[in-house]
């Protein structure tokens, strides 16, 4: 087993394994703080000391109700009693401001994102590194809305954790974030990109895939869970939207094996599909023996060459020899197609090695018994290999996703740590995301795996782990702007100075134009699409059953087929639909300027070529994490000329009709920089935004200024 030595000065003498993911940390016993345990020095940490002449080093979090709240290295976090402290101590505290995070609202919670910095602050100090600044209260609003929920504040949102003078406004906006429908949207948007999920795929329609997800996230299923649920569903996608995964890459089991050891283990294994891989541990027996595990599920439910189920040909021929022309023919395929598409289990297992197969360890075209891959000799023995029976092929798929998503996993719990840590930070502890063999070769292999112990702690809640790095020091401190070293790697002295994704943009967008009404629309296209497209291929009179379908596809609208090509409501001219601010549940889109301006999640998946968010960087969906942040002219444009920027600067967008209400011009351009910004303007800003308005640009004008900023589209 490799092992890592610390390289925290201090703790040399102790040696951890990059493999073993580490039970829940057992509850401490409050203690000071020593030289031996303590990570690098921080500006936030003084010496206290209590009125017997006691000293303690902490961080101050505050002072509430005749309290003062501290914090010590190990993370412990402290209620005591003013008067405990010294008479110098207690005129300190009711002066200082708190240079940490205030006071928490869950101690438990605290100390948690306490050791995560711990393990950071060491990673600086061993590359001579300090930590930036914590960010200013504007800086925080604006990041953490666009990390949390995926859009920028409305300027009443920024206004009210800015104006908010208490000490826990912090940790309560992240806790309220986190429960809102926009934390549901934003991780949909990062799982569509990272599982590939379209509207159409394979000629047929997975709304009813898009929307399981959609379902899972608002109930805050578990990681394990969604997964597992993903790896093992059968029957059909119309009636178990689960089944998309695996539908995605139907009759590809190869192709689909690669992409889920990569996307949920990193395991970098796409070239030991065709060959050992040339620059790692991976050989193609190894690979055909974990896609052997697969080798009895059946993801192809119709002929290749018609296009139709397998089951009851006669029948089907004759119902299709009865319709009229070969229009309605076709139709009917596309239909018995989508009604086609299940996941189904054999008896057999059929998976053999391919006919080129040129090693010798096995030979072409023999079959491949199941076996699961490890990268230690000590992996075996972990509940998760000790659990698996392979001899049964109707339950090896099961065997399968209880191993991947197994807390004792080597690499499930640390690979969606590490994703979501880059969620965060714009740069994950280990690059790429997936590639994770070596775990020793990331940034700070003792945050990584911290990180893991976490996830698996928290029992793969998502929006739990992204609780504790939002409460963390590291998070909350100013971004790095300066670029980086090349072939160093970063230690994280705070989050990356990032571009915003094209959903972030689109929403942002959205927002400024109808405020928090974007949150308020769900597309929900699944249900009158099945109850379009669903048939029983089974039933007596087949022909009926397809003229009877067809009736209720032009009364829904469509179908499916090879769609998503015609006039859609996307394509259609709308009439403007504003809502006010007040309504909470919209059952139409809000509209302006013919613009659907819908949350990116609830739009097609993916939007069409020329769309704000494709033109953003927004995937095609065809690769995992295809998105793009780079710049290009279409984008420079699209921001100067664009649909986008009419609809901000309409006189009824949200952002203009705001300023327009303030009195003076001071505080409309005060109130433009706080919602395209979260900041009041600087007195030269105003001073040039007045001549300007004074020459004739209107407020209008002015929201063109602002939005063709690099400031309004980077995350700060």
């Amino acid at each position: 087993m490799k092992k890592t030595s610390l390289w925290i000065a201090g703790l040399s003498a102790l040696s951890f394994s990059v493999q073993a993911v580490p039970e829940a940390p057992a509850p401490e016993a409050p203690a000071p703080a020593t030289v031996a345990d303590a990570p690098p020095d921080n500006a936030v940490y003084r010496v206290w000391t209590d009125a017997k002449g006691r000293k303690l080093e902490a961080t101050f979090r505050g002072v509430q109700e005749g309290n003062v709240v501290l914090q010590i290295k190990t993370g412990a976090v402290y209620r005591l009693p003013l008067t405990m402290l010294s008479a110098d101590d207690q005129a300190v505290a009711q002066t200082l401001k708190p240079e940490g995070l205030g006071i928490p609202v869950d101690f438990s919670v605290a100390q948690a994102a306490a050791k995560i910095d711990y393990w950071v602050e060491a990673g600086l100090k061993h590359a001579e590194q300090k930590p930036n600044p914590l960010a200013t209260d504007e800086q925080f609003v604006r990041r953490v809305y666009l990390d949390t929920v995926g859009r920028i504040p409305t300027r009443e949102e920024a206004l009210e954790l800015i104006n908010d003078t208490s000490v826990s406004k912090r940790a309560k906006l992240i806790d309220k974030l986190l429960t809102s429908d926009g934390a549901n949207s934003h991780l949909f948007n990062y799982l569509a990109d990272m599982l590939r999920i379209s509207d159409v795929a394979n000629k047929g329609r997975f709304y009813t895939y898009e929307e399981w997800l959609k379902a899972r996230l608002k109930e805050n299923m578990g990681w394990d869970k969604i997964v597992k649920a993903m790896m093992v569903a059968d029957g059909k996608l119309l009636n178990n939207g689960a089944t998309g995964y695996l539908l995605r890459d139907a009759g590809m089991r190869l192709d689909n094996l690669s992409l889920t050891l990569s996307t949920f283990l990193g395991a970098n294994v796409s070239c030991a599909q065709c060959h050992d891989h040339p620059f790692a541990d991976w050989t193609q027996h190894q690979f055909y023996e974990m896609a052997s595990f697969f080798g009895a599920t059946e993801t192809v439910g119709a002929d290749a060459k018609k296009g139709m189920p397998m089951a009851g040909m006669k029948e089907i021929r004759q119902a299709l020899s009865k319709l009229e022309d070969k229009k309605m023919q076709q139709q009917a395929r596309n239909l018995l197609r989508i009604n086609a598409m299940e996941v189904e289990d054999e008896r057999a297992n059929d998976l053999k090695l391919p006919e080129d197969y040129k090693y010798k360890d096995g030979k072409p075209g023999t079959p491949v018994k199941p076996h699961l891959i490890t990268w230690t000799k000590q992996d075996a023995l972990r509940p998760a290999y000790r659990e698996v029976d392979t001899k049964r092929p109707d339950q090896l798929r099961e065997q399968f996703a209880n191993w991947l998503t197994s807390p004792t996993n080597p690499r499930f719990a640390m690979a969606i740590a590490n994703r979501m840590w880059k969620r965060a930070f714009g740069v994950a502890v280990r690059e790429p995301v997936t590639d994770l063999d070596d775990p020793s070769a990331a940034s700070n292999p003792p945050l990584l795996q911290h990180l893991t112990s976490e996830m698996v702690r928290l029992k793969f809640d998502l929006k739990s782990f992204m609780r504790l790095v939002f409460n963390t020091q590291a998070y909350q401190r100013e971004a790095t702007s300066f670029e980086f070293e090349a072939g160093k790697p970063y230690m994280f002295p705070g989050p990356t100075l990032r571009r915003m994704t094209a959903e972030q943009a689109w929403d942002s967008c959205a927002t400024l134009a109808v405020g928090t009404a974007v949150d308020h629309f769900k597309s929900e296209r699944a249900e009158k699409y099945v109850k379009a497209m669903h048939i029983n291929l089974k039933a007596k009179d087949l022909e009926e059953e397809l003229r009877n379908a067809f009736k209720a596809m032009r009364e829904a609208g469509g179908g499916g087929g090879k769609g998503g090509k015609g006039k859609g409501p996307r394509a259609r001219k709308m009439e403007d639909n504003v809502p006010d601010e007040g309504e909470e549940v919209l059952t139409t889109p809000p509209t302006l300027g013919g613009m659907v301006l819908a949350r990116a999640s609830e739009l097609p998946q993916p939007e069409r070529d020329q769309h704000f968010l494709r033109q953003f960087g927004q995937s095609d969906r065809q690769l995992c994490d295809n998105n793009s942040d780079e710049g290009n002219v279409p984008q420079v444009l699209m921001l100067m000329n664009g649909d986008a920027q009419a609809v901000i600067g309409s006189p009824r967008s949200l952002v203009v009709k705001t300023a327009q209400a303030m009195t003076s011009p001071d505080d409309q351009i005060k109130s433009l920089y706080v919602s395209f910004f979260c900041r009041k303007p600087k007195p030269n800003e105003i001073a040039t935004a007045k001549e300007a308005m004074a020459g004739g640009l209107s407020l209008s004008d002015l929201t063109w200024v602002l939005f063709n900023t690099r400031e309004f589209m980077f995350v700060e």
